[in-house]
């Protein structure tokens, strides 16, 4: 089987885009002082915690049992249901947990207020953006490196890859890439541009819910990030939902760009 070249081109830009970008923004950004590299790192280990190491081994656990199994022939859309509550609950909460440690601190001089630390717009970002990305390269950056393999051993020869896996998985395999198009994989990287809007609107909900006392902030955090992923249940076809999604998420960054206003000043920082 060949794989096209724009395919493969399409595969390189993911990588760029998912994997090479991110890092590159990141290190920018904080070698510019744009963020700061703390809520930034714990932003990183928010997501690495509350999905990596905890959300996604217990949903795989869960796959094994049978309840679940049933539920998921019997009511698959009360499972997308709850399977997109349990992402903002995980996320919304580690996110709250980064915000009770970023602040704040003493006051600059004898009886002076606390200054807000990192519970700042600021700081909103540097931890959103740290969130979002270690999700993006964790989640979609790895997938365009193991596709980018497969088309170089698939150019070697399907005999090479016939001695790496089995007989019925390589038929899988090549009957997914012979699916794959530049217009699928341009839908994929416009859901997860769409993604890291949302994680910068979610972050500062959490962030101005610990900055300014307004707790219902945070359970809004969980029923937005709910019902955000809740739009690929509505069974729209691919592009009507990366469209809504896209959308949905310009609202969110408007918000988010916004809600500067609504944070303690950085300055007093």
């Amino acid at each position: 089987m060949d794989i096209s070249v724009q395919v493969v081109w399409s595969f390189a830009l993911a990588l760029f885009l998912t994997l090479v970008l991110p890092i590159l923004l990141l290190l920018f950004l904080c070698l510019f002082k744009k963020i700061s590299p703390l809520p930034m790192a714990l932003g990183l280990l928010s997501f690495f915690i509350s999905q990596i190491l905890l959300r996604i081994p217990l949903l795989q656990f869960c796959a094994g049992q049978g309840w679940y199994q049933a539920l998921a022939q019997s009511s698959p859309l009360v499972l997308g249901l709850g399977l997109a509550f349990t992402a903002g609950l995980f996320e919304e909460s580690a996110r709250l947990g980064g915000a009770a440690l970023l602040g704040p601190r003493k006051p600059a001089f004898p009886g002076g207020p606390p200054r807000p630390g990192h519970r700042t717009w600021k700081g909103a970002l540097s931890f959103g953006l740290g969130h979002a990305f270690c999700e993006l390269i964790l989640l979609a950056g790895m997938t365009p490196v193991n596709n980018l393999l497969f088309c170089v051993l698939l150019g070697m020869g399907e005999e090479t890859l016939s001695g790496l896996l089995p007989a019925g998985q390589l038929d899988t395999l090549t009957a997914q890439f012979a699916a794959v198009t530049p217009l699928g994989i341009a839908a994929g990287l416009l859901e997860r541009l769409s993604a890291v809007l949302f994680h910068l609107f979610a972050t500062s909900l959490v962030f101005l819910a610990v900055a300014r006392r307004k707790w219902l902030l945070f359970p809004a955090a969980i029923l937005c990030h709910t019902l955000f992923n809740c739009v690929a249940l509505l069974g729209l076809g691919l592009w009507p939902t990366e469209l809504l999604l896209f959308a949905l998420a310009l609202v969110c960054a408007a918000l988010f760009w916004r809600s500067r206003r609504w944070f303690p000043q950085s300055r007093a920082a």
